[in-house]
């Protein structure tokens, strides 16, 4: 069926249908939320054909985006491209690309992903006797707290007491180095880029006026996951309550707050622009039985809006629900075991295992893996592990950034994981030096030296040194790297190529869907860089996750391992009281509604040698007695 308003129900048409002024969608789990989203966009711009301002559409993950961008497309065709659906990652970037010379940063500025290279900066500060720092770690988890928050350098002295002076002006010694180190390097990171696009439009009102006059309608999807440091840009970006806001939010799935996602957040919505709130409780994903323990558990916390309406099934699918006890951990996943091993091979993608920690989820994969089921913790990965991929990946990068010695480092490392051959970093720099050519030429003057390397080689000196012709210079890499990896079978040589080579075919199509065929390398790069490679899974793959990565999808089959006290909720969340065991209840209720037809809840009476209870999340389910 084709989406139009016609397929709504009467609240989705009103959000749907709404034009000006602030609104607020409280969008409960498989509410539709993304059609309504995706036809109010549309609909503005099929009643104002003629007008030139443009929609900004803030979603939390690239997926998300990509997914509206689709949809969007499919409604309007061409005239999509006054839509600009971005993550706010992505929306920040394209602000800096424009305007961050009046901070001193150049349009391509690299983005950094890696913490060990955050670190490396603050190690630079110290080793030039700029600001003594005794732990790294440390301040760069202060740093980044900073970040979520939006606080400033000068803001410090009110988050600190009085006799906490002394770390009050270190901490802003280091920020403010931190930042500085950044700029010099032209260089951003994913907290940096939310100060430096908050600076600019708090600081040049021209910049921010032409930003606000180009998009005149805001669109904001999952706005509970958004931080104060994303709020405080909104709200420059929207700046009274009747600005064009349309909100879709959930107080129940509020589940980041260690990335300073808070329930505050959606309260400051409603008194900073006193928003209409239209409620969508329906829930097409859910049948009636999951949607039941759900209201029953989520009614247990405290701190929900006023007048939030209980989710309402409208799924024509009949649930199961099955609750599953054991003595161990051990025997536990044996039970999983049993549960997966009826599913026939072809529909195990249809599954999906949620558990609390990383922990369980190993020793759940381990298992399955010996059982001869194949399964997979999906994490979303910033970077490439391929070491061919990351050899193509640090060559461009560097062609970007010619005088990088980091980028150089790690180009170097990835090629001796290639050919096994050492090359030094120095010694490229000098030869660079003695024969007065570029670093990346040098490069691929001595790693061809490598039989392995020597045609990547000579192809990057003849594209990327010659005539910076990246497209051409990825496109022949691949065949190079294809003809290596395949060299002695039809299995893959070197681990996790073949999964790379699809991640980066996947996300180069978007990015050219998204800035065409044009694209420069810098925003190429910046968007690559932006986007988690994900693994692609087999049909007979079961797929693990925590409930953090799960938020957001949907399967039929579910099945939730852990459910006992100290693991979900965690030991950590009864130790630190209320407001976490909330968050944990929240989490909760996300991993139960990812179910669309069968959900399967266990617990063991002991993990790793303890004696266990079982979760009171269960009891207030109402699926155990307490």
């Amino acid at each position: 069926m084709s989406l139009t308003v016609d397929t709504l129900n009467e609240n989705q048409r009103q959000a749907a249908e709404w034009l000006d002024g602030p609104l607020l969608v409280l969008a409960g789990p498989g509410s539709g939320k993304t059609a309504v989203l995706t036809l109010r966009i549309a609909n503005l711009i099929r009643n104002n054909p003629d007008e030139t301002y443009r929609i900004l559409g803030v979603t939390f993950t690239v997926k998300a985006a990509n997914e509206m961008q689709k949809r969007i497309q499919e409604l309007l065709g061409e005239n999509n491209r006054r839509i600009q659906v971005r993550t706010i990652h992505s929306f920040c970037t394209d602000i800096l690309r424009q305007h961050g010379s009046h901070l001193g940063l150049r349009p391509d500025f690299s983005v950094i992903t890696d913490d060990k290279d955050r670190i490396a900066l603050l190690k630079e500060l110290k080793d030039q006797n700029i600001i003594e720092i005794d732990d790294p770690e440390d301040l760069l988890k202060k740093i980044d707290i900073m970040f979520t928050h939006g606080i400033n350098a000068e803001d410090l002295p009110a988050h600190f007491k009085e006799e906490q002076q002394e770390s009050c002006l270190i901490l802003q010694a280091v920020f403010k180095g931190y930042l500085q180190k950044l700029t010099e390097g032209n260089q951003l990171d994913f907290g940096s880029m939310l100060y430096f696009s908050r600076k600019l439009l708090e600081t040049m009102p021209r910049i921010a006026r032409q930003v606000k006059t180009v998009y005149r309608y805001i669109c904001v999807d999952e706005f509970q996951d958004t931080n104060l440091a994303q709020y405080k840009i909104l709200k420059l970006l929207a700046e009274s309550n009747t600005a064009n806001l349309f909100v879709v939010a959930d107080d129940d799935q509020v589940i980041f707050q260690w990335n300073g996602a808070d329930p505050k957040r959606l309260e400051a919505l409603k008194k900073d622009y006193l928003p209409k709130i239209i409620q969508l409780p329906e829930n097409y994903r859910c049948p009636q039985e999951v949607v039941d323990i759900a209201n029953r558990l989520i009614a247990h916390n405290s701190n929900r809006l006023e007048a939030k309406e209980i989710g309402v099934s409208h799924s024509q699918k009949q649930g199961v629900i099955k609750i599953a006890e054991f003595s161990d951990l051990d025997a536990e996943v044996e039970g999983l075991i049993a549960e997966l091993e009826v599913i026939p091979k072809n529909q195990r993608e249809s599954c999906l295992v949620i558990a609390r920690s990383n922990k369980l989820l190993s020793q759940a994969q381990a298992a399955l893996k010996n059982r001869g089921i194949e399964a997979e913790i999906v994490n979303k990965h910033q970077d490439f592990t391929s070491s061919l991929v990351l050899t193509l990946y640090y060559s461009i990068k560097l062609a970007n950034a010619p005088d990088s010695r980091s980028i150089l480092n790690k180009l170097c490392s990835v090629t001796t994981l290639i050919n096994g051959i050492t090359l030094s970093a120095e010694d490229v720099v000098a030869k660079a030096n003695v024969e007065s050519i570029t670093i990346l030429r040098a490069f691929f003057l001595m790693a061809s030296e490598s039989e392995s390397l020597l045609d990547f080689c000579m192809l990057g000196q003849r594209t990327l040194c010659d005539f910076m012709d990246f497209k051409s210079f990825v496109l022949e890499s691949f065949q190079c790297f294809d003809i290596l990896n395949k060299q002695f079978s039809d299995d893959d040589f070197y681990p996790d190529y073949s999964d790379d080579k699809v991640n980066w075919h996947r996300i180069s199509d978007d990015i050219h869907r998204e800035h065409g065929e044009g694209v420069s390398l810098h925003v190429f790069l910046q968007e690559l860089d932006l986007t988690p490679k994900s693994k692609v899974l087999l049909k007979d793959c079961v797929r693990l996750q925590t409930v953090h990565t799960a938020k957001g999808m949907e399967f039929d089959n579910v099945f939730i391992i852990g459910l006992a006290e100290d693991q979900f909720p965690t030991y950590f969340a009864i130790k630190n009281g209320d407001k976490s065991i909330q968050e944990e209840r929240r989490s909760c209720f996300v991993a139960i509604t990812r179910s669309s037809r069968y959900l399967y809840l266990s617990y063991a009476k002991k993990y790793f040698g303890w004696a266990k209870k079982p979760s009171r999340f269960l009891t207030e389910m109402g699926v155990l007695d307490g």
